[in-house]
């Protein structure tokens, strides 16, 4: 005789995208305000299932921002919510400087967790039934500013590797970030034939640096039918300001 047994995965995504295909959306998932006055903004939180959800919301502060954080400037309210299947919700968050605010950048998570609904176990005879229970937690990102901004980095070790298989260009690099602040870095791929000439040109975002320190940053690109060729990689950052250039051996 076994008891009906419900095992609860946790899904923790930390989403640069709205996505359809978790239990619930949250939009925008980025946020970026000054430091220099109070900050009230709004997130909208949408049930995605056929069923009533609720929700907690919570702080966390991101790798390399321990010094640097908005949790003690960041109110959220209301701090837990329902929502009716495929309703949604509005949270708003606060956020007020401290002021003994330096020059540089910041950087907090909210984070959005399912609260599971508890259904009362029941008893089958001679069997097992299992309930999976998805609970989607989702973290947002909130960047604050103040003063001048420091961007400063290095890049260096850039290398590419290729799988002609599923036709993924891999590159790499190391980042110093000599800064305040953390830079995105875009990247320009131009696809040269045997003769030099540029026959596709692929443009994504690479990565991003640390606010300030060393980092590892890579990227993958889809590009076909490689062989006798070679890659110009041009690294910029949000201005087109070119910080790296590198060309690959023929692969």
């Amino acid at each position: 005789m076994f008891r009906l047994r419900k095992i609860e995965i946790l899904m923790f995504f930390l989403l640069s995208v709205c996505s359809m295909a978790f239990n619930f959306s949250v939009a925008p998932t980025r946020f970026e305000v000054e430091l220099d006055k109070v900050n009230t903004n709004e997130v909208i939180l949408i049930n995605n299932t056929a069923e009533p959800m609720r929700l907690e919301s919570f702080l966390e502060i991101p790798k390399g921002y321990e010094n640097y954080n908005l949790n003690e400037s960041i109110k959220l309210y209301p701090k837990m919510v329902a929502i009716k299947p495929g309703g949604k919700q509005i949270v708003r968050f606060r956020v007020k400087p401290n002021s003994s605010v330096q020059a540089g950048e910041y950087k907090s998570y909210i984070v959005f967790k399912e609260i599971p609904i508890k259904n009362k176990a029941t008893e089958k005879k001679d069997s097992l039934d299992v309930q999976i229970q998805m609970i989607t937690e989702v973290g947002i990102s909130i960047y604050g500013y103040y003063g001048e901004l420091n961007k400063t980095i290095d890049i260096s070790n850039l290398k590419f590797s290729y799988n002609s298989k599923s036709d993924d260009l891999k590159i790499s690099g190391d980042v110093d970030a000599k800064g305040n602040s953390s830079l995105r870095i875009t990247q320009k791929v131009e696809v040269l034939n045997s003769n030099g000439k540029v026959i596709e040109t692929l443009n994504a975002q690479f990565g991003r640096s640390l606010r300030n320190g060393k980092s590892k940053i890579e990227n993958v690109v889809k590009v076909q039918e490689l062989k006798n060729k070679k890659v110009r990689l041009t690294l910029m950052d949000s201005d087109g300001e070119i910080l790296s250039k590198k060309t690959s051996q023929t692969f």
